[in-house]
């Protein structure tokens, strides 16, 4: 396919600038946004092809020479739904190793910063103290933050906005980003965060608090008419009707505890972002913050972490439907990827459709929606990230504590492990957030480093008890939930949240060849038909490595267009995304086919930077999460070492990477029109040529 030119002028829906800051010479310059639209849509995408053109590769996560980019994409401040989503890459703090990663939020800060004439900033160096920067219009100014330090989250915003109006939006970081906790956020509106990658931290490390906008320009879409087609689309087939409570209930099942998370219970929805017309699960209103003395109420735009710090009993019983899509029950709109109660009643496959996997049974803490909430409105207003607090963290510092580990070991946390106690959860966070207490400056570390400092063998690898599957057979998991590149397990069904063998393996590929979790973002879709072929065989069969590479097109999409990944992929508008492009750019000519196209070019590049910068490999990210599919799921299903290898075998024919080093072939770059990098690599000597003679390297983890 050539380059396909969608606009000759750039479109409305842009703000036409990326800003450049300096924050070490405090300065700014300026990159059109016209060099990238045409080619790399914006948000992921764009960014990626900035970091590789702007950035210096292969430094420290905790250095002035990490760059750190935040993007907005074509549908940000144009009224479309999810409009204000924005994307952020950069050198993760939290990464094992340290690496080029990228994080999604929320929020009305990327409308306003468009509304200034911005399409993003790219920010490098560091301040000599602890500076904010303030995006206001075409004046951009660097102020003192000394008042700001040690605020919390909220009320730094709260604080911002008092000085700068109601209109302005503001990026912030709490303080376990000013002291550098490796899994500290950048946080905005509502509880919409930049979290797993640990930016937070590395704005710490800058020295910047916070960054403000405030814009009195207009960004229009190209297509209004379509845009208010697609504002007609609903969460529900009664348009403005919300779900009904029990919604939720699946998240609850066993546990009990879906009464307090219900209590108080929205009746209408909360948005986090612009133009949004989705009922997201979790609103909730009126709740009360428990680090607050006079005991204000807030809102909340929460997430599945809500749950579970309340309650690690069970894991999450997914229906089928919940993953494959049954023709009957496409139907647009409908927020079917998380519980599809509302399928068609005459479908003769809905028994399949609702079939659930047999999630673990892990026999953890709660249900205590008090404690669940003091971990949560802690990482809020400290700004740390949720995930790996409560899957990892507290699942970590509950196992270890039940096999006797630390008892054992004379570890002391300055508190007795206390899973019933409110105090107790604000004591591991405080420690953790101010570096306080006998383990203080090891937990800021993070959890895999954390288990690394300790010993990986025993305080990572010990098999923990007490985990059974709906047969009540156990299920040995190890104490430490690290899956690949320093993160911990998602929706592998092993850890926690049952899914089938042909889920987790594709899902691991994501994994792989990510550095990071990608399944909080890349919800994993296939037709039943397929799965029918390959759900007895996953690693074999091509028709997996298909869902894998549409999967990812999705989640490249979603994350450059800038869509919430509650809604994307939609099995009822298979045609969501070209009809935003189209919306917002005004691109009427392209195609599906140009969308795929143009996900394929923004992930592949996101490949030359691991290359360039990291030295990825094949046999780097083979064993990446090669071990943790080695533990039996809830089904008792593994993979071997030769199931695992075949089946990247044929994802990286399919990608035309070659399979020796994983690096991508000339024709694999040329494909996507990026011939300019095939050329650096070239010169590199990392363009590969076939090798007859490949040997695959045999198993390093045989037990």
């Amino acid at each position: 396919m050539s380059k396909k030119i969608f606009f000759d002028k750039l479109p409305s829906c842009y703000a036409g600038k990326i800003l450049k800051i300096d924050l070490t010479t405090k300065t700014t310059s300026i990159i059109p946004t016209e060099k990238y639209a045409n080619d790399y849509v914006g948000g992921r995408a764009m960014a990626n092809r900035l970091y590789w053109d702007e950035a210096k590769g292969g430094v420290p996560a905790l250095s002035e020479e990490n760059s750190i980019i935040y993007m907005t994409g074509p549908l940000a401040g144009t009224g479309l739904p999810y409009s204000g989503r924005a994307i952020m890459t950069g050198i993760s703090a939290k990464n094992i190793p340290e690496q080029y990663t990228h994080a999604c939020s929320g929020g009305y800060f990327g409308t306003v910063l468009k509304w200034a004439g911005y399409d993003g900033f790219m920010i490098t160096g560091k301040a000599d103290s602890l500076t904010y920067v303030v995006i206001d219009d075409d004046k951009i100014s660097f102020e003192d933050a000394s008042e700001l330090k040690g605020m919390y989250v909220i009320d730094t915003q709260e604080k911002l906005m008092d000085k700068y109006g109601r209109k302005s939006s503001a990026l912030v970081i709490g303080p376990a980003g000013e002291n550098q906790c490796r899994h500290a956020s950048v946080a905005t509106y509502a509880d919409s965060a930049f979290a797993m990658p640990g930016f937070g931290a590395v704005w710490g490390y800058k020295n910047l608090k916070a960054v403000v906008a405030r814009g009195t320009g207009t960004i229009a879409p190209m297509d209004l008419e379509k845009v208010l087609e697609i504002h007609a689309w609903r969460d529900t087939p009664e348009k403005g009707k919300p779900y009904p409570p029990t919604h939720c209930e699946s998240f609850a099942e066993d546990s009990g505890i879906y009464t307090a998370f219900t209590e108080p219970h929205n009746e209408e929805f909360n948005s986090c972002n612009p133009g949004c017309n989705h009922i997201c699960m979790l609103s909730r209103c009126g709740v009360t913050d428990p680090l607050d003395p006079n005991g204000r109420k807030v809102t909340m735009v929460g997430k599945c972490m809500d749950m579970f710090a309340s309650i690690m009993k069970t894991d999450n019983r997914y229906p089928i439907g919940a993953y494959i899509d049954f023709e009957r029950q496409a139907v647009p709109g409908m927020y079917k990827w998380q519980d599809p109660i509302l399928c068609d009643p005459d479908d003769p496959q809905k028994d399949e459709y609702l079939k659930c996997y047999p999630g673990n049974f892990l026999n953890m803490w709660g249900p205590n929606f008090e404690f669940g909430k003091m971990v949560m409105w802690c990482c809020n207003q400290y700004g740390l990230d949720k995930w790996d607090v409560t899957f990892w963290l507290f699942t970590w510092l509950y196992q270890c504590q039940a096999e006797g580990l630390f008892d054992e070991a004379g570890i002391d946390f300055g508190m007795k492990i206390d899973f019933e106690d409110p105090k107790f959860a604000k004591h591991i966070m405080d420690s953790m957030t101010y570096r306080t207490g006998p383990m203080g400056d090891l937990l800021a570390e993070g959890v895999g480093r954390m288990i690394r400092a300790l010993g990986k063998e025993k305080f990572g690898d010990t098999l923990c008890h007490g985990i059974f599957n709906r047969d009540n057979e156990e299920r040995f998991v190890p104490v430490s939930w690290e899956t690949s590149w320093g993160e911990c397990s998602h929706w592998q069904g092993r850890g926690f949240q049952g899914c089938e063998k042909n889920i987790w393996v594709s899902m691991n590929i994501l994994h792989m060849i990510g550095s990071r979790d990608e399944a909080n973002g890349a919800h994993s879709h296939d037709h039943y038909e397929n799965y029918l072929q390959y759900k007895d065989d996953p690693c074999h069969h091509p028709l997996l490595v298909d869902a894998t590479v549409y999967n990812i097109r999705r989640n490249e999409m979603k994350d450059s267009l800038l869509l919430c990944e509650f809604k994307d992929p939609d099995p009822g508008r298979p045609d969501m995304e070209l009809d935003m492009y189209r919306a917002a750019t005004g691109a009427k000519h392209a195609t599906a086919e140009d969308i795929d196209h143009l996900a394929d070019r923004g992930k592949i590049i996101e490949r030359a930077i691991f290359m360039r910068d990291h030295a990825r490999t094949r046999d780097m990210e083979i064993v990446q999460v090669y071990p943790w599919m080695t533990y039996p799921d809830p089904f008792g299903d593994t993979v071997t070492w030769d199931e695992w290898n075949d089946f990247v075998d044929l994802f990286y024919a399919d990608r035309k990477w070659d399979l020796e080093t994983g690096w991508p072939t000339r024709e694999a770059w040329e494909d996507v029109e990026l011939d300019d990098i095939a050329d650096f690599f070239e010169k590199e000597g990392k363009i590969p040529t076939a090798n007859p003679n490949y040997v695959r390297k045999p198993n390093p983890f045989d037990r």
